[in-house]
């Protein structure tokens, strides 16, 4: 990075700990923050006096924030160290509403004026936040165990094996994943072995070499999992989602729907034989 980087900032997305702590070791710490559009964006960041990775940091002065812990499961609640709920926020820098939407404008906050930002946090020590996901990203099994599948995707991060992974299901018996490989890693995998591989991206998708290999990384994520988190069966896709295809958004999140749909026969090959593909 030529030597004259003191520190980067992180805020578009959740980012990995793992990857945070990697760059951090190196010299270079991200000071992850968390905002949005309605707050003008900036809602927290993690102060340069005292970064914790793995955390969005404190309120900026000014931002007072509240837990609504009714939006998360029972379950959600035990697994948290501390408070966990929908992130609630009042503040100077807060939208007094949507241009000509009143509805809209209603539903977004309560009715002691905090916006409801639709994201799921935990608060820490000293005020700190921990990103869960999306609210309306949760999982939620058929068996009622709520799962945040950017947790999950983002043990991916430092994986040389996956390029780009999504978790899925929703009001289904367990949670699988479709993979988007590193071709290149692959490519060079093959040339070390001396592996003959398909001519296709369709067709290495496909090949069972590939796919154990790609299975190592998917059993090391598993090990950090709960065990309703793990990833029980994954289909590898031969298509990189970007924001020109319409499976990712202008700043790069994913639209998971965009995606389920483009691969609906990988979703089916999964979810097809649901109850075998659980007991295997």
């Amino acid at each position: 990075l030529g030597g004259n980087v003191e520190f980067l900032v992180s805020g578009g997305g959740s980012l990995s700990k793992n990857l945070a702590d990697l760059f951090n070791g190196m010299g270079i710490p991200i000071y992850e923050g968390y905002g949005l559009t309605e707050a003008a964006p900036v809602v927290t960041t993690n102060p340069t006096e005292d970064l914790r990775t793995g955390t969005l940091g404190p309120p900026m002065p000014g931002i007072d924030i509240r837990i609504d812990e009714s939006q998360v499961s029972d379950e959600q609640f035990d697994e948290a160290d501390g408070e966990v709920g929908e992130l609630l926020v009042k503040g100077p820098n807060i939208t007094e509403g949507y241009w000509k939407m009143p509805e809209k404008t209603e539903e977004a906050f309560t009715p002691d004026g905090y916006f409801k930002t639709g994201d799921i946090v935990e608060r820490v020590e000293d005020d700190y936040l921990v990103y869960h996901d999306r609210l309306k990203n949760l999982l939620v099994l058929d068996t009622g165990k709520n799962v945040a599948p950017d947790p999950i995707e983002d043990e991916f991060s430092t994986s040389s094996r996956v390029d780009q992974v999504m978790a899925m299901g929703d009001d289904e018996k367990f949670i699988s994943a479709l993979v988007v490989p590193n071709f290149d890693a692959i490519e060079r995998w093959a040339q070390n072995r001396n592996i003959d591989l398909p001519a296709t991206k369709e067709a290495v998708c496909r090949d069972e070499r590939v796919r154990e290999w790609v299975d190592e990384d998917v059993q090391l994520v598993n090990r950090n999992l709960e065990k309703h988190e793990t990833i029980k069966q994954f289909e590898l896709v031969p298509e990189e989602w970007t924001p020109e295809n319409n499976m990712l958004t202008p700043s790069l999140k994913k639209k998971r729907r965009n995606i389920k749909a483009e691969f609906a026969d990988k979703v089916e090959k999964i979810y097809g034989g649901s109850e075998q593909a659980a007991a295997d």
